[in-house]
């Protein structure tokens, strides 16, 4: 019997090459922080979708309603014929529910679509009314904006005339705002009545976008010291209030502006167009009995309830209006709560910073505030993860502290241009041409290289004649011989005359210009002197320059730069005791830097603007850089006030220094 060896037999070769064990240890690459496209604009959306559609759109139909009833009864023959039964159901029946939904529908919607569209967070840069206006026209979104009105004006009209023929009380006045007289023999008259009702609106219209234009009131204005307000019913019967009052003074104004324009187009302009053949012949059929009768106050006094009557629809008009655009104005300035939506708030706020849109931006750092000069746990543990965050890079502290010092500084160079646009870049200088073959010195020869030919005789005579050959010269030569033979009698009388009577006749002629000018009635002679003086001052007022326009131009983003003055000093003051690692420490001296030479440059333009002549205006434009001034101090005194001799540590500017040491030493 054999015995089997116990020894270990060799292992089989591997047939595969031996490869390392995957490891979840290998070094990444940290994420930077996500755009503001992808985190905070998508829930800015949101909520602003949801607040124009249920806190603009819904509360912007009750003007609308309220007037309906109001021309419903009008049209009934007022309350007395209606009865106190039928006047408390008026607004509740559904002939009035949809006159209101089509007025509202083509009146005042397009209205606000048309706010939502111009609406921007960047003002616009003028410095006096006519800068206004050339800026905004310049833009095409203001010229298309003008139609909108004009139609949505005539839509109101529309409704107003059609169901108003449907509702009202006399059925033997259905002619009353028809479009066409009612004549067997001119059946296309237009009527006058529906022609000065129409043109009315539309004059409106375009007045009210004028206004428009000249308040800018697609940028949005934020309030001082903004917080989150809820309309109440105090709140809402003021904005009545005040909407009543700027329709009814704006809706006077306009109309008297109307009734003038329309009486002088009727009695002057119409009758002098109506002399042009092409004119005459394309409007004699519609507009020709215009011109029987004449425009004056016992005309107008005559047609006094058509003139009421176009009156309060304008005045209808203009007050849904100004209500729906006063609505929108308020809501969008209300701060929007985006980080308690999203899965990582203090990401998405930093993120919301980073947006090219300055409304979010301008939101971001509100909510940035609240969570900086909050004192509960919660924030104080959102302020340490802050703080020490490395899971992107860069870290959210380092987009925060350099996003915020980017805007700073933008901000801070358009004040020292003051407002003005920034110069062009510098074009490179055209590079040298590389060295290449130079062409041969040879000289151009102009001249034919082949041997001419001889011409004929008859060439070479017509030639002559029509240069300055031979033959010609011979003739002048001939000629000025004959002439110096002639006697002096007959020179005389091809001679000019002489120089000096035509002067002296033309300095006659000078001299008693002045008096036949003065003699000739000139336009402005014609108009009164108080008439041209107050023409002068509006032009004067329409062209000049105010100061405190010119303040908004120099700091446009006021309002956000304040909040992140303050959002900068309370974080970094926060750091103090809620930062682990001292990541802020290396930025205080950026900051406090930033922070003091924006001060010294509204420090700088508010002493300039002191020494101007117009003291109302100097104290307007010195209003408007008393908030960012007070904001600027009020952030390096806190930054003062919480390190104190702890500043020594740090390295500043001499200039930058000694600022800080009057702070230091006042405080």
């Amino acid at each position: 019997m054999s015995i089997r060896s116990s020894a270990p037999t060799s292992p089989p070769r591997l047939t595969q090459p031996v490869r390392a064990i995957t490891s979840t240890l290998s070094a990444r690459a940290a994420p930077p922080v996500p755009p503001a496209s992808q985190t905070y604009e998508p829930f800015a959306r949101a909520v602003l979708r949801r607040r124009l559609l249920h806190e603009i759109l819904p509360p912007s139909a009750l003007p609308v309603w309220i007037s309906t009833i109001f021309w419903k009864t009008w049209n009934a023959g007022g309350i007395s014929s209606l009865g106190v039964s039928n006047a408390l159901a008026m607004p509740f029946l559904p002939s009035t529910l949809l006159v209101a939904t089509f007025a509202w529908a083509f009146g005042v919607l397009p209205v606000i679509i048309l706010r939502k569209s111009l609406f921007t967070a960047v003002p616009t840069p003028s410095a006096s009314p006519s800068q206004r206006l050339k800026a905004a026209l310049s833009k095409p979104s203001t010229v298309r904006a003008l139609p909108v009105y004009i139609l949505a004006a005539i839509f109101i009209s529309i409704s107003h005339v059609v169901f108003g023929r449907i509702f009202e009380s006399d059925p033997h006045s259905s002619d009353y705002l028809g479009i066409f007289v009612k004549s067997k023999k001119h059946p296309y008259y237009l009527n006058g009545r529906f022609v000065f009702l129409f043109t009315a609106q539309v004059t409106i219209a375009v007045c009210f976008h004028f206004r428009n234009i000249l308040l800018d009131r697609a940028t949005v204005r934020w309030t001082q010291g903004q917080i989150l307000q809820i309309d109440t019913i105090s709140a809402l019967f003021r904005r009545v209030v005040t909407v009543s009052a700027t329709a009814f003074a704006f809706t006077t104004a306009t109309f008297a502006a109307y009734i003038l324009a329309f009486g002088l187009v009727r009695a002057v302009a119409l009758p002098i167009l109506f002399q042009v053949p092409l004119v005459s012949r394309l409007f004699r059929p519609f507009l020709g009995h215009f011109l029987r009768g004449r425009w004056s106050l016992v005309y107008l006094w005559r047609n006094r309830q058509l003139v009421w009557h176009a009156f309060l629809l304008g005045l209808t008009t203009v007050g849904g209006w100004e209500f729906a655009e006063s609505l929108f104005d308020f809501k969008v300035q209300e701060p929007l709560a985006i980080a308690p939506r999203t899965a990582d708030p203090l990401l998405t706020l930093i993120a919301g910073i980073t947006s090219n849109d300055p409304y979010c931006v301008h939101f971001s750092y509100m909510e940035l505030r609240t969570l900086a000069e909050s004192d509960d746990a919660a924030a104080s543990a959102r302020r340490t993860t802050l703080f020490g965050d490395q899971k992107h890079n860069p870290t959210i502290w380092a987009t925060l502290v350099r996003t915020s010092l980017l805007l700073l500084g933008k901000d801070y160079q358009v004040l020292l241009r003051r407002g003005a646009l920034p110069p062009p870049p510098a074009t490179p200088a055209p590079k040298p041409k590389s060295g290449g073959p130079v062409a041969p010195a040879t000289p151009f020869i102009r001249k034919s290289v082949f041997r001419t030919t001889s011409s004929s005789p008859l060439h070479s005579v017509v030639e002559s004649l029509a240069a300055d050959g031979t033959v010609t010269q011979a003739l002048e030569h001939s000629l000025d011989t004959t002439v110096a033979h002639l006697p002096d009698l007959f020179k005389s009388t091809g001679r000019p005359a002489p120089v000096a009577a035509v002067q002296k006749t033309v300095a006659t002629v000078k001299a008693a210009r002045p008096t036949l000018l003065e003699k000739i009635p000139t336009p402005s002679g014609l108009i009164p002197q108080k008439v041209q003086a107050a023409t002068k001052e509006l032009a004067q007022w329409w062209s000049r320059p105010r100061a405190s326009r010119l303040a908004d131009t120099t700091v446009p983003n006021r309002e956000t730069d304040i909040l992140v003055a303050e959002v900068l000093s309370r974080l970094v003051c926060a750091s103090l005791t809620e930062d682990r690692y001292g990541v802020v420490q290396r930025d205080i001296p950026r900051i406090l830097e930033a922070l003091l030479a924006f001060l010294t440059a509204l420090e700088d333009v508010q002493r300039e603007i002191a020494v101007s002549d117009d003291a109302e205006e100097a104290a307007r434009a010195i209003d408007v850089y008393s908030r960012p001034t007070d904001a600027m101090k009020e952030a390096v005194v806190r930054i003062v006030q919480t390190f104190g001799a702890r500043l020594t540590a740090f390295r500043f500017p001499l200039r930058i220094a000694q600022k800080l040491q009057g702070f230091a030493d006042y405080y």
